[in-house]
């Protein structure tokens, strides 16, 4: 290990031209131990570059998976060894290459993860859903607003008029059920848009802040939540309320999955450079938030109906706080996406930069 970080304190520019590319790099020796990582790879296997540095390629891969099996057979051969389509951890990778640099001694693997087009099949058919439920509330308001407020302003009357008790606890009835259609109604209101006018630079280390106090004052008590902010994160163009309201519906959603249970909740926020300089990626999306919990996982079957309105799995559920996240997300020009299994469920929310370029 001590001639092969030589060997790395000799050839810096090598190095520093690792660092800057969009893909992943991992360097490792013979005994798959981990010597370098650039930030792409950091950000691709969610973990520091000191938390990198201390696994070897076999905790890192699985030992049973096809890509470490690839990494043995370039090791062992000398070889460089190419895999395509194939899965890391949760990803779907577009190409995978095990390089030599030096027999016998160290080697890179290269990671290329496919891009992911914004305008799929699948948010599109989330965006005309959204929409023709957004279209729906604002008719139900228009509807049922105007007649509402005439019968409150009746029963106020009723209730200053000389009634009977009896009667008088009729008129409060009503009152109180005609507020409580009204609050209904407002729920719908959460599909409106908002302005872009109303939009200022926002960061999302300072949004996720705000939802980790509010989660740790109510609904977390039995959870530990873990910080993983990236401090230079540039700002995203938005609206700072929306934004808390998207990451607390998702923060909440993992609280209640486990059930009362002890569990892990990671907040992380980080700079995507694949997104934001990859030659085949039409989308630039660098800014990244993800909420990982290590709950039971989302059910395969109702993994790709969740954004749906009204879909729900809880027992007393709505329906409503992730097809509102996903309207926030798409109001903001980003993309929403997850991946989840028994034991790790992870939502990622990507959105364009505050002016287009990077500081």
């Amino acid at each position: 290990m001590g001639s092969i970080k030589r060997k790395v304190a000799e050839a810096p520019s090598a190095f520093g031209l690792m660092e800057a590319l969009p893909d992943a790099v991992i360097g490792f020796d013979r005994g798959f131990r981990v010597y370098f990582s650039n930030t792409a790879a950091q950000h691709f296997f969610c973990q520091s570059e000191k938390q990198l540095l201390s696994m070897s390629m076999r905790e890192l891969l699985g030992e049973k998976q096809a890509v470490f099996e690839a990494v043995e057979m370039a090791t062992r051969k000398n070889q460089t060894v190419t895999l395509q389509d194939v899965v890391v951890g949760d990803k779907v990778i577009t190409s995978v290459a095990i390089v030599t640099v030096e027999a016998e001694a160290w080697y890179m693997m290269v990671i290329r993860q496919q891009p992911v087009q914004p305008a799929s099949e699948w948010n599109e058919k989330t965006r005309y859903s959204l929409k023709s439920t957004q279209m729906l509330a604002q008719m139900l308001a228009h509807e049922v607003k105007n007649p509402l407020a005439g019968i409150r302003g009746a029963a106020q009357l009723l209730g200053k008029s000389e009634v009977s008790a009896e009667d008088k606890e009729l008129v409060s009835l009503i009152g109180r059920e005609t507020l409580r259609i009204q609050e209904l109604v407002d729920k719908f209101n959460v599909f409106d848009d908002v302005p872009q006018s109303q939009y200022k630079p926002v960061n999302l280390n300072e949004v996720a802040t705000h939802v980790l106090k509010v989660a740790q004052a109510g609904f977390g008590a039995t959870i530990k939540f873990n910080e993983q902010f990236d401090p230079s994160l540039p700002e995203v163009s938005g609206h700072f309320d929306h934004l808390v309201q998207a990451k607390l519906n998702l923060v909440k959603n993992s609280a209640e999955a486990f059930a009362g249970r002890l569990g892990k909740i990671t907040l992380r926020t980080y700079y995507d450079n694949a997104a934001a300089f990859h030659p085949d990626r039409p989308e630039k999306l660098p800014l990244c938030a993800e909420i990982e919990d290590d709950g039971p996982g989302i059910a395969p079957e109702a993994i790709s109906r969740i954004f749906q309105p009204y879909f729900t799995t809880k027992p007393s559920g709505q329906g409503l706080g992730l097809p509102i996240v996903s309207k926030i997300v798409d109001d903001h020009g980003g993309t929403l996406n997850v991946n989840s299994k028994p034991g790790r469920t992870v939502f990622k929310m990507s959105f364009p930069l505050q002016g287009g370029n990077k500081p």
